[in-house]
């Protein structure tokens, strides 16, 4: 019995778990296409692409665990056997993780300005944690065994996974940083709504890294049972709702980012060339007859706040804001 709870219990509630997650990623597809459907072509390309590859998951999931638990009920022996289920699932995982690492590294692009020196390695590891993951499947489809694939081609295994969680990390402190940047620092609505951002980012970054921290953990600690794969089930229903999530999450973030208007601001002279300046001003008026007794100096400030929401970045503000 202990063996089966180590072995056959986790890929039973991992299924469980999983499914439910799957349900999630279809109603958020389903809100997807009824909320934006004037969205940019490749966007709903990789919606669908991203459900489709889910809904394949789940299926072999699915099957898998049938195998499992129905079709070698009472065999022992079954617990050290990879179906091609199995094999397959590990490369579909891969594939969305894949799909959102590259979405999410595109938008750390395009907050950067382009910056390749920084994006370059990110887009490197997800073609690495994507590499290693297929030669994974291939391994396993060939071996048929838990216990060869781990003593032979286990590190394979290990570095696909170590390289999912640094992708993670990586990309949520650079969209942070970049996010942080972007504030106005007035405090305004525009401040309020990238804060908001940011929370959506870490959240999103910290579940699926430290799913996938604790899948390697036990996959290191743990080779012999089969604890590893039930929340190995789990990641690529989180990574789709998270790209699913912050694609949704627009239209909430976009009416909360509406500008406020004009603005009079009073104007501190923070240099000797405005200061200079403002003195000319004033000596000339005072020549030309002008007995002011004060002077208050004003500058009307329009702010505008442009916000691209059909492309996929979130609410990136334009760079029309004007200096004070």
């Amino acid at each position: 019995m202990a063996g089966v709870k180590s072995t056959l219990g986790p890929i039973l509630l991992g299924s469980l778990l999983s499914v439910m997650l799957s349900t999630v990623v279809a109603v958020q597809t389903f809100f997807y296409f009824r909320v934006y459907p004037n969205d940019l072509l490749r966007l709903k390309l990789i919606v669908c692409t991203v459900w489709a590859l889910d809904a394949a998951h789940a299926a072999l999931m699915c099957t898998a665990t049938w195998d499992y638990l129905i079709v070698n009920f009472g065999n022992d022996a079954a617990a050290d056997h990879i179906p091609l289920t199995i094999a397959l699932t590990v490369a579909l995982t891969a594939t969305i993780t894949f799909v959102v690492h590259i979405f999410f590294a595109h938008r750390v692009l395009r907050l950067s300005k382009n910056n390749w020196w920084l994006t370059t390695p990110l887009f490197a590891l997800a073609f690495g944690r994507l590499g290693a993951a297929l030669v994974s499947t291939v391994e396993m489809g060939k071996l048929k065994s838990f216990r060869a694939f781990t003593d032979d081609y286990g590190y394979v295994f290990t570095f696909g996974l170590s390289q999912s969680c640094a992708l993670d990390i990586f990309i949520t402190a650079a969209m942070g940083y970049y996010l942080h940047t972007s504030r106005t620092g007035f405090g305004g609505r525009m401040d309020r709504v990238i804060d908001m951002i940011m929370i959506y980012t870490f959240n999103n970054g910290a579940l699926t890294c430290v799913t996938t921290v604790v899948s390697l953990i036990c996959w290191l600690s743990m080779p012999r049972n089969l604890v590893f794969l039930g929340l190995h089930f789990a990641i690529s229903k989180l990574y789709a709702n998270s790209l699913l999530a912050t694609l949704n999450s627009r239209r909430s973030l976009r009416s909360r980012s509406q500008p406020s208007g004009d603005t009079d601001l009073p104007v501190l002279l923070p240099n000797r060339r405005m200061t200079g300046l403002f003195s000319e001003v004033h000596t000339s008026s005072r020549s030309m007859g002008d007995n002011l007794t004060s002077k208050t100096l004003q500058v009307s400030v329009e702010k505008t706040v442009r916000c691209e929401v059909h492309s996929g970045d979130l609410l990136e503000p334009s760079s029309s804001l004007p200096a004070n």
